[in-house]
């Protein structure tokens, strides 16, 4: 868990919260009425550190759970709802929902908890490998497909999507409960639409504290190794409407009241942004892009949130039971990551925009394809200085090709 402003717990990836109070600092020398426009501005670090100077920020992500928070830490009106008055409003549709899947699920719900309370590895792998579920069930698949067209109670999404992999089946009940709750309340307005955004933004957020994972979402552990059977034991004992409850007790938006309301969000590819930005009348500003830098087209790590933010029940596919409408971008292949890097520097360049790129040297641009960027910047812009170079340390999110981590140098280059 990391601490991106007093108050606020929010989950991080990747190394941008590292960076934030270096890029606020250079932020800070430049000229006051120009807004900061973060184009891949995920779970807002650089725009909770811009917060402090007052400095308005247009927050951008292609991610809808990411723009949920940017919503919520960047523009809402109000902190998020007490504890006591989330319970008050949300209890009763939270066990209405939970009485009719535990119905549903009873005789699956008690093999669960003896599975869980014999601690095998073979019994675990036995019981997770026969689960029917949507990525691998005819009927379930259709199931979700009329909901889909349809939707009806009680809510199932993760019940019927991630049970038995991400998180335990009692964990996926509470899950779904917990979500239909927060939808009766924001629709009989028992919660404001701020109110239940921060609720949702909890939600995802005890979801990310309770699973079953290695620290990402592109795969789920399977308890092959006790050492691995004990991580999800150690999970599936934790409760998500606690968690839910907890969490909203460490969430809170950034800077004031009137800062906020003079931020936006949005909700766009980075590399076609543009012309909505233009209908916005942006006016010159500073950019900050901290673009993808490898060959991982990291939605795959990020896609349980993304579903679980939109409730859309999707198909699902292979053994991540992914989605099939995962983003993807240029900007982390070989072949189309110059071309991409291109585009965003013509863009801001035309618009008189002040740039600041953050990019590692172990990067697709620098260590792939050797490209000098000082070079590459100054076909753009006609200054251009490094302002940042400092080892440190990137995750390789799971070690899926040796190390968890590995030593960088991070820059980051300021244009105009």
């Amino acid at each position: 868990m990391t601490t991106a402003a007093p108050g606020t717990r929010i989950r991080y990836m990747g190394n941008k919260v590292a960076l934030a109070q270096d890029v606020s600092a250079i932020v800070e020398t430049v000229e006051p009425n120009r807004v900061l426009v973060d184009l891949f501005g995920g779970m807002c670090s650089v725009a909770g550190a811009v917060s402090r100077s007052g400095r308005h920020v247009w927050n951008n992500d292609i991610q809808h759970y990411a723009h949920l928070v940017a919503r919520c830490l960047l523009t809402s009106k109000v902190a998020p709802p007490s504890r006591d008055k989330a319970v008050r409003v949300l209890t009763s549709s939270y066990r209405f929902n939970l009485t009719a899947l535990r119905a549903r699920f009873e005789e699956d719900l008690r093999i669960e908890r003896e599975v869980l309370s014999r601690g095998s590895t073979s019994l675990y792998r036995e019981t997770q490998g026969s689960w029917k579920h949507a990525g691998n069930d005819r009927a379930i698949g259709q199931e979700v497909a009329r909901l889909r067209r349809r939707p009806s109670g009680p809510y199932r999404l993760a019940t019927l999507t991630f049970a038995w992999g991400y998180f335990g089946l009692r964990q996926s009940i509470e899950i779904d409960s917990v979500r239909a709750a927060i939808d009766a309340a924001d629709a009989d307005q028992t919660l404001s639409s701020d109110e239940a955004a921060w609720c949702r933004l909890a939600l995802l957020q005890s979801c990310s504290r309770v699973a079953s994972t290695p620290g990402h979402f592109a795969q789920f552990l399977r308890g092959e190794q006790p050492s691995s059977l004990r991580r999800i034991l150690a999970a599936r004992r934790r409760s998500v409407w606690d968690a839910v409850l907890d969490d909203l007790q460490h969430l809170s938006p950034f800077g004031n009241r009137k800062w906020r309301a003079g931020n936006r969000v949005l909700i766009a590819d980075a590399l076609t942004i543009w012309r909505e930005l233009d209908d916005a009348r942006l006016g010159p500003a500073v950019f900050y892009m901290d673009p993808p830098y490898s060959k991982e087209q990291y939605s795959r790590f990020y896609h349980v949130l993304e579903t679980l933010a939109l409730y859309d029940y999707p198909d699902s596919s292979g053994a991540g039971r992914y989605r099939p409408d995962r983003f993807a971008t240029p900007l982390a292949t070989k072949s189309g990551v110059l071309a991409a890097t291109r585009t965003l520097l013509s863009a801001i360049a035309e618009r008189d925009g002040i740039l600041l790129l953050s990019y590692p040297s172990t990067g697709l641009l620098t260590s792939g394809l050797g490209i000098d960027m000082d070079a590459l910047l100054g076909e753009y812009f006609a200054k251009v200085r490094l302002a940042i170079d400092i080892p440190s340390r990137h995750s390789t999110l799971g070690g899926r090709h040796g190390a968890s981590r590995h030593e960088v140098l991070e820059y980051v280059w300021v244009a105009s």
